[in-house]
């Protein structure tokens, strides 16, 4: 079988208008994905330069398919199957800074390169202490994007719009502020840092897609289908959002609402962070502290449970909702996408991957909503008090799922319920970040939570709290 490469594809030539940090399946399956229906849809007109992010990256497979690749949309569209498959021909060029460091620079000299993106992960955006002023190759992605820039500066060129896509709050100020350290690191001059300041917007942004990456289990099937192998496939989800908080010509720089696509300018990214953390992330913990140990493994099988399935829902629009300061519209819109999402056939979401370091994400995703209810003088939300009672079953190791955390977290959890059972693991300020036991009323009601899950198990403490409507 061929390989996907020019001789099977007509690839365009643009100018390269986008420079890239990161060649992963995330910015190829999303950003690069935008950028291909820019190019349809539009007058954009533009490439991207891929940049390899650190040693060992995969810029060469991507050559080895002259920079070819499918994007494979896979999953429910107002409760249709999708499937569709495109090759993306968006990305013009490659570079490795670690092989080819004058290429990296050269790309500051392209006048048409407007915007530089970013995904290199959280670590990403540390500064590596072994990064100084003497270092040719910088290793961290905020020193090489501190070169880039002062070698921009010397062509004389207009700065850049930078838009960050890292899984971090507010990820575009905290890559403008490595840029600014890294400058005092290499010791450059104040000027630079005036021109960063005037000639540069950092934009913080909100992505969201599921993008599985390359589907190791169905790849002959698919390959048997398009008539060629792509190593480089990529699947994803129909659905896509990006926040971006930028100025307005942002909009024509890129004009995305022009090809059709959900990206927001905003002022503000809190209101859809929030939407997503709580009505999306929340949800998937409340299943895994629950659902998994109902026997259920995977985020598809809990939505073709109709038991289940009913008890989300209500946790979302019953619980989720009345806290949250959006539209009522605008929620519920989004609480059907998000249905929609978690009953993807083609995406299988194991609940032991959600389980992961489930504390910390229960404080991070559905602990705000049950002391928003509290402040609010509201009942307390059952759906959530159950969720949290399922967690702690878990952690004390007598529930049928075992918990999936670090050895420190799990060993604290088993000492402080050992020397003082439920109500000093809620006032454990360690695990929680906060008293829970002062919260009027939800050590009691944790506590019938626990003996129904361990007397009568999940799905009737389910059927109950759904019963009664609460």
């Amino acid at each position: 079988m061929p390989r996907l490469g020019r001789a099977m594809v007509e690839i365009p030539s643009r100018p390269t208008r986008i420079i890239q940090f990161g060649e992963g399946n995330f910015l190829r399956g999303f950003v690069d994905w935008s950028v291909q229906k820019l190019n349809e849809r539009t007058d954009f007109n533009g490439g991207v330069a891929v940049v390899q992010p650190r040693p060992g990256g995969h810029v060469a497979d991507l050559e080895a398919q002259d920079r070819l690749y499918t994007v494979q949309i896979q999953g429910l569209e107002d409760s249709h199957p999708v499937c569709e498959r495109e090759v993306i021909t968006a990305i013009n060029s490659t570079v490795d800074p670690y092989t080819d460091w004058e290429g990296f620079l050269g790309l500051a000299e392209i006048p048409e390169a407007a915007v530089i993106v970013s995904n290199t992960t959280e670590a990403g955006i540390a500064i590596n202490p072994a990064d100084t002023a003497a270092t040719r190759t910088p290793l961290g992605f905020p020193a090489k994007l501190t070169r880039l820039l002062e070698h921009r500066r010397a062509t004389g060129l207009p700065g850049f719009i930078v838009i960050a896509c890292e899984l971090i709050d507010d990820n575009g100020r905290a890559l403008h502020d490595a840029v600014l350290e890294c400058a005092r690191i290499f010791g450059l001059d104040p000027g630079f840092i005036d021109w960063v300041e005037a000639e540069n917007t950092f934009c913080s942004s909100l992505v969201d897609r599921i993008v599985p990456g390359f589907p190791r289990d169905d790849a002959e099937r698919i390959w048997d289908e398009l008539g060629y192998r792509d190593e480089q496939l990529v699947c994803a989800e129909p659905f896509m959002l990006w926040v971006i908080k930028g100025p307005e010509r942002l909009a024509e720089i890129l004009p995305f609402a022009q090809a059709g696509l959900d990206v927001v300018l905003a002022e503000d990214l809190a209101p859809y962070h929030d939407r997503k953390v709580f009505l999306l992330n929340g949800p998937h913990t409340t299943m895994s502290s629950l659902a998994r140990n109902a026997g259920f493994g995977t985020v598809g099988q809990v939505m073709d449970d109709d038991a289940l399935l009913g008890f989300i829902r209500d946790e979302m629009r019953r619980e989720i909702f009345p806290v949250l300061d959006l539209p009522a519209e605008d929620l519920e819109r989004f609480a059907g996408q998000v249905e929609e999402r978690f009953a993807n056939p083609f995406v299988h979401h194991e609940l032991d991957a959600i389980a992961f370091n489930a504390v910390s994400k229960f404080t991070a995703r559905l602990l705000p909503i049950l002391t928003a209810h509290t402040a609010a003088g509201h009942p307390l939300p059952k759906r959530i008090v159950a969720a949290l009672a399922g967690l702690i079953w878990t952690y004390s190791g007598t529930a049928p799922a075992a918990p999936v955390d670090s050895d420190e977290t799990i060993s604290r959890f088993a000492g402080v319920m050992e020397v003082g059972g439920l109500a000093r693991v809620l006032a454990d300020i360690r695990l929680w970040g906060e008293d829970l036991s002062a919260l009027p009323g939800l050590v009691d009601a944790v506590a019938a939570d626990l003996e129904a899950l361990r007397n009568r198990g999940v799905m009737n403490l389910i059927a109950d709290i759904s019963t009664e409507g609460r």
